[in-house]
């Protein structure tokens, strides 16, 4: 999970946001207010729509901070594994899931990749047209509006055990 430095070795994603920010090209701030989050809202774990509990390690935050979208708001991590709306098999046995959430009045789109262990390896915040590249995959859960409730209760289908 590691990029190449300017030396010629694999740095990890915490050697690559720290040598980021000491370029000036990320935020200390939002590293700070990242690291904070972490601690507070993600680090025990986070409940998805599904009932799966996935876990993030500091680590793994490093890896997704590596995204500005995501650095620059670190509640989008959070946002986009309660607003799982669609789990479709990934590669190598892993799961994407699927996210739209409102901000701001906007309406975003977002995926996270979940390794068979649960630990979210990536996230990245996407434009809606994106989201056709995915209909390939096999379909592994969803989560749907049910349709004359007006209550916007939800209702799950899973289509692959």
């Amino acid at each position: 999970m590691g990029t190449e430095s300017s030396q010629g070795r694999t740095e990890t994603p915490r050697e690559r946001i720290e040598r980021l920010v000491a370029e000036g090209r990320k935020a200390r701030a939002d590293l700070e207010r990242a690291l904070l989050f972490w601690r507070q809202r993600l680090q025990a774990g986070i409940l998805l729509p599904t009932g799966e509990m996935v876990r993030i390690t500091l680590d793994d935050l490093y890896h997704l901070l590596i995204d500005d979208r995501i650095s620059r708001k670190p509640e989008r991590i959070e946002l986009i594994l309660k607003t799982v709306f669609e789990v479709r098999q990934a590669r190598e046995g892993r799961r994407r899931l699927l996210s739209a959430w409102k901000e701001d009045e906007r309406h975003l789109f977002g995926f996270a990749i979940l390794d068979p262990d649960s630990r979210v390896r990536t996230m990245h915040v996407i434009a809606e047209r994106d989201l056709r590249k995915y209909v390939k995959e096999p379909v592994l859960w969803s989560w749907s509006e049910l349709p004359s409730s007006g209550m916007g209760q939800k209702q799950t289908s899973s289509e692959c055990s």
